[in-house]
């Protein structure tokens, strides 16, 4: 009889709890200022507030990728155990909710909104329709690529490649190999040069070509080395908490200095119609200022202690519901910046009034899909 491997699952982590939540509330603030960096002829003041509040979001999603790699690194079951177990678990309902925000305009048509109901829903779609023919098209390319309607669950495309390619890292991940490792992120650190080279230099280098995307550094590019970055990470180090949140804050600074810098002087020249890669150039998740900002908030929160018995229950909890949330916060931003606009407040405050009411609407949401369809709540929110 073949036996089969007992994995024991590693203890809850009460910071990583926390760090996940506060990427949790990132994201849904990342996307509430959307409208502000996208719509054109906004105020100057709104804009403004966008793109600082945005470019303080960006390490959002990288702390989610590095929590995947501190958490599950390195795999230690067989590879079609460890695909078995999580892909579905993310996969279905994700095409759930894609086919839900797919069709969500054509049902705004047939209530009787028009099409800047739409685009308030929905900023990153340009070309807004409601035509029950567009929602299928729409429905259809659904395992292939995401669109403006669906514009966050990118992250669930990406991470199920990260799902795949983890048995393969944890190989010799699991070897502490320390000269392999540090080869690795140096590696990835030139990788994350790619995009600023690529706009200064030229649009194709070292390799890459109009017949090939696989340039030098291809292989070591992407949310690969976030992973081994949470895994290493999360060992700590010897500095005094004073120090690390000192290191923190000088990090946390720089990166947000030439991110904000940046996308300010690219969004002065460009439109996001025209030419979205550059206004996004200093935004993207893999780039070296994003990294120092998403380590520091990593290694800052690492250092928090939480004994309350209740603040750990509630955490676990927001943990639990994290993905529904995740994956249902993007249909609740537009009515509730919607609900919020007769107050005229002034745009920090309207953000996070629409962060705190969208995520506690989620997490209710998803909270109460689990008591009332245990069984099924897996395939609806993960």
């Amino acid at each position: 009889m073949k036996q089969t491997e007992t994995i024991t699952p590693k203890p809850r982590i009460v910071w990583v709890d926390l760090l996940r939540l506060t990427a949790l509330l990132m994201v849904i603030a990342a996307h509430c200022v959307d409208i502000y960096n996208v719509t054109p002829g906004m105020d100057a003041s709104a804009s403004r507030w966008g793109a600082i509040i945005g470019s303080f979001m960006r390490p959002s999603v990288p702390l989610f990728a590095m929590m995947t790699g501190l958490l599950l690194l390195p795999v230690r079951q067989p590879a079609e155990a460890f695909y078995r177990k999580r892909i579905p678990r993310v996969l279905i309902p994700a095409l759930l909710w894609s086919v839900l925000y797919c069709i969500t305009p054509w049902l705004t048509g047939i209530l009787g909104g028009g099409p800047q109901v739409v685009s308030t829903f929905f900023p990153m779609e340009q070309a807004p329709s409601q035509t029950f023919a567009d929602a299928m098209r729409s429905v259809a390319a659904i395992p292939f690529t995401f669109n403006g309607y669906t514009t966050h669950i990118w992250y669930i495309y990406m991470l199920i490649g990260l799902y795949l390619f983890m048995p393969f890292m944890s190989s010799w991940v699991e070897k502490d190999d320390r000269t392999m490792t540090r080869t690795f992120i140096i590696l990835w650190g030139c990788s994350l040069l790619l995009p600023y080279l690529q706009h200064v230099i030229s649009p194709y280098i070292f390799g890459e070509c109009a017949w090939n995307s696989f340039g030098t550094f291809y292989n070591f590019a992407g949310f690969t080395g976030y992973l081994l970055l949470g895994y290493l990470l999360s060992r700590g180090n010897t500095l005094s908490t004073g120090k690390v949140l000192l290191l923190a804050l000088l990090l946390l600074g720089s990166g947000y200095a030439i991110t904000y810098t940046g996308f300010r002087t690219m969004s002065a020249q460009y439109t996001y119609e025209q030419h979205p890669e550059y206004l996004e150039m200093f935004w993207q998740f893999c780039s070296p200022n994003v990294v120092i900002m998403a380590i520091a908030i990593f290694i800052a929160i690492q250092r928090v202690n939480i004994r309350s018995e209740r603040a750990q229950s509630i955490l676990a909890h927001i943990t639990r519901c994290s993905f529904g949330t995740y994956l249902m916060h993007y249909m609740f931003i537009g009515p509730t910046i919607l609900l919020l606009a007769p107050l005229s407040l002034p745009t920090p405050l309207h953000v996070l009034c629409a962060v705190i009411i969208v995520f506690t609407v989620c997490w209710a949401v998803t909270g109460a899909i689990y008591r009332i369809f245990p069984r099924a709540a897996r395939y609806i929110v993960g």
